[in-house]
Formats: structure tokens, C-alpha cells, sequence
């Protein structure tokens, strides 16, 4: 016996499907049933889903790829003509000294933001 508004919808369309299907014959049924059949699997054969599913899992092997390429890239940086290699030098030079002068720079770095920010 049904409780709910909706468990006696669902009996009543029970109750309708199964005098409908009485009232076809065998051989309807059996025609019926092979065409779904038929139908479900030449759908799932060509489903736009599976073929998603390759375009995915190429576009996740492209990326993977290029991360690869980038991240074992050993070409070596490019070379500078002697003049300029010659001025930047001394530059070079002058900054680790900088560095090397001022620990209270590493202190700074290592502060929290308010003290960081003054």
C-alpha cells in the first residue's frame, strides 16, 4: 500500500506500463527489445564521451611533455661579446660584496611583514 503522494504516482504508472506491455504481442516485444539493444550499443561504440576521453588524455600527454622538455632543457645561456662580458663583470663582482657587507638585509628577508614593511 502506498504512504506517499509519490509512491502512488509511482504504483499507478506501474500499473499502466504493465497493461501496456500485456497488451503487445511477443513478437513486438521481441523487436522492441532487440532494437534498443541495437541502438545502446552503436551509441556507446561512438559515444562523444570516448571520444573526449582521447582528446584529454592527448592534450594531458602534450602538457606533460613540454613540462618534461622545459624542465631537462641543458642548453647553456647565451655568450655575451668580451666588452660587454668586461663591464659586467665588475658589476658582478661589486654585488657580492654588497650582499656579503650587509647581513642586516637577511634579517629583513626573515621578518615578519609589518617589520618588513616600515
Amino acid at each position: 500500500m502506498p504512504t506517499s503522494p509519490h509512491e502512488d504516482f509511482d504504483q499507478s504508472l506501474r500499473q499502466l506500463q504493465q497493461r501496456a506491455e500485456g497488451a503487445l504481442s511477443p513478437a513486438t516485444l521481441s523487436r522492441l527489445r532487440q532494437a534498443r539493444q541495437q541502438a545502446s550499443a552503436a551509441h556507446a561504440a561512438g559515444s562523444p564521451w570516448r571520444r573526449r576521453g582521447w582528446w584529454l588524455a592527448t592534450a594531458c600527454s602534450a602538457v606533460l611533455a613540454v613540462t618534461v622538455a622545459v624542465r631537462f632543457n641543458t642548453t647553456a645561456p647565451p655568450v655575451l661579446p668580451a666588452s660587454t662580458a668586461a663591464i659586467s663583470g665588475d658589476d658582478a663582482a661589486d654585488d657580492t660584496l654588497l650582499f656579503d657587507e650587509s647581513p642586516e638585509l637577511y634579517l629583513w628577508l626573515g621578518s615578519d611583514g609589518a617589520l618588513a614593511m616600515e
